[in-house]
C-alpha cells in the first residue's frame, strides 16, 4: 500500500479518535518524562497508539527536532527503536 494511501487513512482514524491527537500525544510524552512512576504504562500505550499511527510519532519526532528539544528527542528516539 502507497505510503500516502496509509498516512491519509491514519489521518481519518485520529480524527474519528482525538479532538487533537498531536496535543494528546505531545501531554502523553511529557507526563512519561517527568513522572517516572507513570513511564511504563504511559509507554506502553504509547506504543500501542505507535502501531496504529505511527506517522503520529514521527511528526512529534519531527517537531522536536526542529525545536532543538534534546530530552524529548531522546525518548522519541527509543520509541522509534523499540516500535520496529
Amino acid at each position: 500500500m502507497p505510503l500516502r494511501d496509509m498516512a491519509l487513512m491514519e489521518s481519518d482514524l485520529i480524527k474519528y479518535l482525538f479532538k487533537d491527537a498531536v496535543a494528546t500525544f505531545k501531554q502523553l510524552v511529557t507526563v512519561m518524562m517527568d513522572e517516572a512512576s507513570t513511564r511504563e504504562p504511559i509507554g506502553r500505550v504509547l506504543l500501542k497508539m505507535n502501531k496504529s499511527m505511527p506517522f503520529l510519532l514521527l511528526n512529534d519526532y519531527r517537531v522536536s527536532h526542529a525545536t532543538n528539544s534534546l530530552q524529548r528527542l531522546e525518548v522519541l528516539k527509543d520509541f522509534i527503536k523499540v516500535a520496529q
